[in-house]
């Protein structure tokens, strides 16, 4: 199915550099505009969204009717890279992909950096949201009975509209910006994404979290709030239990292996935000790449049919998070057909060519995902042994393993690292000489000065 949207006139934004280095700015509050408060109270969540009443009110009006009047406010504003001009198809196959045809994203977005590690550290050359324009920030988040941290200092929590958006109302969350976190979750991040979950009466909307070499394209803490139209097949399917409340899915059941952790009361919030950080900083600590996605979803099953949806509508719809292991990849790269993050690795593609969104396919939006995502089964079998031995406390958190870890195999001297500059800042050419180009690997660029050198 195919819905076209109307493009109604744009008119030229302010110019913005796309360039990944810039000067850094001041972080004086008093040099900018007074900043609303986006403010609510643990008695505003909805622990099962099938218990929302019609008539609820957030305020002076919902959720998500007060994110996307300030969204709108912000594209009055002429923020925005491009209007939203999307078609959506699904596919046919086994795990029910949407795709959406976004060609502006990938030829308007800020071009991505590289990086070489998950825990490099943030850089105020590099280009971050302390330099974001104005109009671009929304809110301040504030949770009136219950802090985010113990942090008194810790308050400059921001919610900003995201520049070059999937969708209407398409903003970023960014958690403490003051302190200028790199991108590495922590646990006020989670407690934010989760809040925010707990918060919108929309079963669409989703917070989303790529990690360094995950597809992450800003060096700077921040995760994705998006409303995108279907489903994901990832919340009709059969789990394994690890421990309590929290589960793993592993190929051919869904097309990439996950750990899953889901918040069925309120008894259990603080315990759904610690396992959730727990796990991540395990990842991190051993260097293996990750996405996260955040939906509502059915009470998660462990038998039972591989795949059972809810048609009659009556199950409860519970917050879960997806915590996907990957690949480790040098840096995001200028898309091309499209990049698997954390949206994709639900099933939820994002196409940047006509001639892709046309002719993609199931089969072969998985053979993406599967070279440049999936990681081996048993790498993963690994890790889900090592996460059964610290949930049940036999194992300490902080205890590394060595042999889970995937150190980046590239080795980058400075003339490609400037070479790579400059492929970036040719991301919208249309030459294919200059996609070829980018597209070689290291190992291969090596062998053919080789043997040119030969000659």
């Amino acid at each position: 199915m195919v819905t076209p949207r109307k493009k109604p006139p744009m008119m030229s934004r302010a110019y913005r550099s796309h360039s990944t280095v810039q000067l850094p700015v001041s972080l004086n509050p008093d040099k900018l505009p007074p900043i609303p408060f986006f403010q609510y109270k643990t008695t505003d969540f909805l622990f099962n969204l099938r218990e929302c009443s019609p008539e609820r009110e957030f305020g002076e009006k919902s959720f998500n009717e007060q994110i996307l009047k300030a969204w709108n406010g912000a594209k009055n504003k002429n923020v925005f890279n491009y209007n939203l001009n999307c078609m959506y198809k699904l596919l046919d196959g086994d795990f029910d992909l949407s795709v959406q045809l976004n060609t502006e994203r990938g030829t308007l977005r800020r071009k991505p950096m590289r990086f070489r590690s998950i825990k490099e550290p943030f850089s105020h050359l590099r280009w971050n949201f302390t330099k974001l324009l104005p109009d671009e920030i929304l809110y301040k988040m504030r949770c009136l009975d219950k802090p985010y941290s113990e942090d008194v200092l810790d308050t400059t929590h921001i919610m900003a509209v995201n520049a070059s958006p999937l969708e209407r109302g398409h903003t970023l969350v960014i958690p403490s910006m003051n302190k200028c976190l790199p991108q590495v979750l922590n646990s006020t991040a989670i407690r934010l994404a989760t809040d925010l979950m707990l918060l919108n009466e929309d079963e669409n909307f989703h917070m989303l979290f790529n990690s360094l070499l995950g597809q992450a394209s800003v060096n700077h803490l921040h995760l994705h709030g998006i409303i995108w139209p279907y489903d994901s097949d990832l919340i009709n399917r059969r789990f394994e239990k690890l421990y309590e409340n929290v589960y793993i899915i592993q190929r051919p059941t869904w097309f990439i292996s996950a750990i899953a952790f889901q918040l069925p009361s309120q008894e259990h919030f603080d315990n759904f935000v610690n396992n959730i950080t727990k796990c991540v900083q395990f990842l991190t600590h051993e260097n293996i790449a990750h996405n996260m996605y955040f939906s509502r979803a059915q009470p998660i099953r462990t038998d039972g049919d591989l795949k059972k949806e809810d048609k009659e509508r009556n199950l409860p719809q519970l917050v879960t998070a997806y915590l996907f292991p990957r690949t480790s990849l040098a840096g995001a790269k200028p898309p091309m057909n499209f990049n698997p993050a954390a949206l994709e690795l639900a099933g939820c593609l994002t196409a940047y060519t006509l001639r892709f969104f046309q002719s993609v396919t199931e089969q072969s939006a998985l053979r993406v995902i599967e070279e440049e995502a999936v990681i081996d089964e048993s790498l993963f079998s690994k890790l889900v042994l090592e996460l059964e031995l610290k949930f049940s406390g036999r194992k300490d958190w902080n205890e590394s393993v060595p042999d889970l870890q995937q150190p980046l195999g590239e080795s980058l001297s400075t003339n490609e690292l400037e070479e790579l500059v400059d492929s970036f800042q040719a991301v919208t050419s249309p030459s294919p000489l200059v996609r070829h180009h980018t597209s070689l690997t290291i190992e291969e660029r090596n062998r053919r000065r080789s043997l040119r050198d030969s000659c």
